[in-house]
Formats: C-alpha cells, structure tokens, sequence
C-alpha cells in the first residue's frame, strides 16, 4: 500500500504535466502508469503541435476558430481559459527545456533529429523533468482497474501490478490523466492499449459521461498490411496523389487538390469521402513523384525506419480513429463530480464541442493538466486517507494459469470490428441499432468470464472496450443529426434547432446500461 498527497493516472502530456504542477504545489505525487512514462502514449505518437494564441493569431481568433470547430456545442468557458492560459503553458513547457517554434497558428516541436517523431521529442524533455522532481514518484507496470471511494469521495486507486497482484495506492486527490480510446476500433491509429480505461473508471466510479458519440477520424493512416498503423504526417508533399486500384486520382474525382487545406478545413468530409472509396476498392497514396530531396526531411524522413520501398510503391491509406471529444466534464479547477477525482487531457470533454481543432489536444493538456495537478494539491494538503488495513489491499495470483487467453483476444477482435462497423465515419440508425444488439451479445459471452484472471490486464482492457462502444452507440443513436465528427446518412444535416445539445451518459453498474439524455449547449460564460 502507498499513500501519497495525490496520485496521477496515466503518464502521457497531460499525466506528467499534472504531476510536475502538483508537485511544485508542495504535494507528494505518485504516478500510475500501464508502462514507462510517455511510451504507451499519443503524446509520444503525436505531430507536437500546440494551438493557441500567438502573435499571428491573437486569443479571440483563436477562441473564433475552436468554436467553429466544434460546431457550437463547446463549453465556451473552457476555450476561453485555454485561450487565457495558453500563453503562460507554453511558458512552462519552455521552462522544461522543450523547444517550440512558432507559426501562424500556434507552436510546435522541433526535434533536432528529422528521423524522430516530434512527439516523441516531447515525452522525453517531459520525462527528464519529471526524474528532477524529488516529490514525484513513478509505479510503472500498474493497470489501474478501479477509483476507490466513499461517502466523502475519491481517496485512492486499486489495480494490478505486473504479476498479477493486486495494489493500492492511497491519497485525498486523484488525477485522471488516462487519454481516449481510440484503439478500440479496427483502424486506428492510437497505441494498442488506449482502448478507454479512463471512461471505464470514471463511469464505474458514478462520473457521467458527455459527448461520447463524437469520435474525430484522421484520414489518412496507413492501413498497408504488414505496416504500421501511423497516421501521415502533415504537411505533405504536393507531389502525393490519392489513387484507387484502377489508378484514378481519388483527389481530383472529389475536388480536392491540397491535401494540407483538406486536413485543416475539410477533416470530416475528406474522412467521408474516403471511408465510402474504400468501401469500393482501397486506396494507395502514391508519393513515386516526390523528390529525393523531400525524402530527408520531416515528416517524410521518418519512413525511413519502416521496411517498406515509400519511393517506388504506393502503400494502402484509409481513415482510422483518432481522437474522442467526449468525456468526463469537470469545473475550472479540473475537479469532476466525485469530490477528490481531478481529470485532464483527453479523458475529459467539453472543449472541443463535435469536433476538435488541430492542435488544441496538446494544448489542453498542458492546460488543464497544470489545473488539474495545482487543484489537486490545495485539495489534498491537510486531508488524510482513510485506514484500512494492508491485508484487505493485496490479493495473490496464486493457482489463476487457467485462462483463455484465445477467447479474451477474441473477444477484442470483435469489439474492434463492431466499432468500425457501427460506430465509425458513417452511421445511421439501423446500424446503430445492430450495433447494440451485437454488443450485448458479446457482453453476454464475457458472463462466463471468471474475474479472476491470469492476464487481468487483458480482461480489464476488453471490459474498457466494451464500455466504450456501448457509450458511442448509446449516445448517437438518438441524435438525429449530423455535426462536426458525427456523421449519420440518414440524418445527414446539422439540426441547430433541435439538436445544439451535448449528449449526457449515466452508467449504471448494476445492470450494465446506459441512460442518455441531452442537454441544451452551454453558450454563456
């Protein structure tokens, strides 16, 4: 058992953010984390780049552009503290030594390697401050599988360590810090294991759930068999061409003539467009006319590294998910609905209304991630945990080798490819309704599961799974529109009158359900 002021889930941005805030806030900080800080992560995966306020864009611009993005559901009071705060995070992430290069639309890293991912420039600058602060302590190797609570509210976590025993760690404050859930669809291009835990979490624990039917789609990451699912950076090069298997310009059929523009301003329409062109045969970019010179710069120079001739073939592309909006909802001081639970990065919604804009993920992290870390301490300085005793937190794994590890990748497999196929870039509401009927069936084959498990983790990740499509499809199969990132073929034009409203789960645990209700957008400050 470890007790500690306050305990961070999750070690990716917004995760060691919080925990260096906490800490500079005096508390004694413990992070909980699958594996080692920033591996395992999107912040590793990502392009670095931060939207924001910036000479070129000034903070009601920015605010102009995050609301349009969101097509008006955003929590406005949310935006314009990103856009108020921005500035001073980009301040701090300096201060750790990170390097950000501004642009007209906000900052990104630059590492001085062209072969290596800007992300992953970042998890290790954030990384090596987090070893130099002497109050942050790190339990790597922890699946955290429940927030422990009671009457007065959260007061620690329980979990699994490496071989299978069960571990708790104790404090007045905890922050939520886990990311989203985009693996678990067939084509993504997150980390295998974000399949959602943070949703899981909070929902067990009693915290509802807002905007779950917004997922964002990238739409171009390479589905080649046999290649990795990584997203292609922008900006691309205007020799690329989008092409189908009888050679036809994918680009030109739909008007589109710059992939650059496409990215920014028409995301959700290029994802829809190239979703339904897969549909009909898959589609190849085609980057045979680049110059030499292109291939030993970022972002192209990071395909060096893959065993694939980029040069002289083209290689499968499709949409693949990439971000969720939604999440758990907290106040100005990152606080949730359950006294001592904070939350910050992608877990939570709210900022981004239907669809994110570029860049503004990062930024909210190191945002409300300071927030979080910094409410997190004043909340837990002077509280004490409650006393229970060592016996009841520890639980052997002694005699569990009896587990099906075939049905348990199974059962993810099919989780996977229902989200692809019922809750992905086009929906409507016949296949919504399947959807459900074929999740409950595969909830239903997981009643002869044992809770007991040699590989809990695995178990744990296809219960976050399984929570997480039941969350989509019961948020979108009421909303009879079509907004941002949701797309519905059947309902295929924003309703403002009717539905400038945000999704609301509650979970209940008893019997596995949902129940949705939709509330009027908050639009004042």
């Amino acid at each position: 058992m470890i007790r500690k002021d306050v305990i961070v889930v999750g070690a990716g941005c917004a995760g060691m953010v919080a925990a260096i805030e906490a800490e500079r806030s005096g508390a004694e900080v413990v992070i909980v984390e699958k594996g080692l800080p920033g591996s395992g992560t999107n912040s590793s995966l990502s392009n670095a780049y931060f939207a924001g306020p910036c000479p070129k864009r000034d903070g009601e611009c920015y605010i102009i552009d995050t609301l349009c993005s969101g097509r008006g559901i955003n929590l406005e009071w949310m935006v314009k503290i990103v856009a108020d705060e921005a500035p001073d995070g980009f301040s701090f992430l300096r201060g750790l030594g990170i390097r950000l290069v501004e642009d007209q639309l906000g900052f990104g890293v630059k590492p001085r390697d062209p072969d290596v991912i800007p992300g992953i420039a970042l998890v290790k600058c954030l990384v090596r401050a987090l070893k130099k602060c002497k109050k942050v302590d790190t339990s790597g190797g922890v699946y955290v599988r429940e927030i422990l609570k009671n009457a007065d509210g959260a007061y620690g976590v329980r979990g699994y360590d490496k071989k299978g025993n069960e571990v708790v760690f104790l404090a007045p404050a905890v922050v939520l810090a886990t990311g989203g859930a985009g693996a678990v669809y067939s084509r993504s291009d997150n980390q295998k294991s974000i399949v959602g835990q943070g949703y899981y979490l909070a929902g067990k624990a009693g915290v509802d759930l807002f905007d779950m039917e917004f997922v964002q789609f990238f739409p171009l990451v390479i589905s080649d068999p046999g290649l990795p699912s990584l997203l292609l950076y922008p900006p691309y090069p205007s020799e690329g061409i989008l092409i189908n298997k009888l050679g036809e310009n994918i680009g030109k059929k739909h008007g589109i003539d710059d992939f650059n523009d496409a990215i920014l301003t028409l995301r959700d329409r290029f994802s829809i467009l190239l979703y339904e062109e897969c549909l009909k045969s898959p589609v190849y970019m085609d980057y045979r006319r680049v110059p030499e010179r292109v291939w030993k710069k970022y972002p192209l120079s990071i395909f060096r590294k893959l065993n694939f001739d980029f040069h002289k073939k083209p290689f499968e592309v499709s949409p693949a998910s990439h971000f969720f909006m939604g999440g758990v909802r907290i106040d100005r001081e990152a606080k949730t609905s359950l006294s001592g639970l904070f939350a910050c990065g992608e877990v939570v919604g709210g900022l981004h209304g239907a669809n994110r804009m570029a860049g503004n993920s990062l930024t909210e992290c190191v945002v409300f991630g300071r927030i979080a870390g910094r409410n997190a301490a004043e909340f837990a300085a002077g509280k004490r945990t409650p006393h229970i005793p060592e016996s009841n937190c520890r639980e052997k794994a002694d005699g569990l080798a009896n587990c099906d590890r075939g049905f348990l990748k199974r059962g993810m497999e099919a989780i996977k490819g229902a989200c692809w196929k019922y809750a992905g870039v086009v929906r409507s509401g016949r296949e919504l309704e399947e959807g459900l009927f074929e999740v409950s069936e595969i909830e239903r084959s997981l009643t002869k599961v044992s809770p007991i498990y040699a590989d809990r983790i695995a178990t744990e990740n296809l219960l976050s799974a399984v929570f997480v499509l039941k969350a989509v499809l019961s948020a979108s199969i009421s909303r009879k529109e079509s907004r941002g990132s949701f797309y519905r073929s059947d309902f295929p034009v924003q309703d403002d009158i009717n539905w400038r409203k945000n999704s609301c789960l509650s979970y209940d645990g008893v019997n596995g359900r949902f129940s949705a209700k939709y509330l009027p957008a908050e639009t004042s400050s």
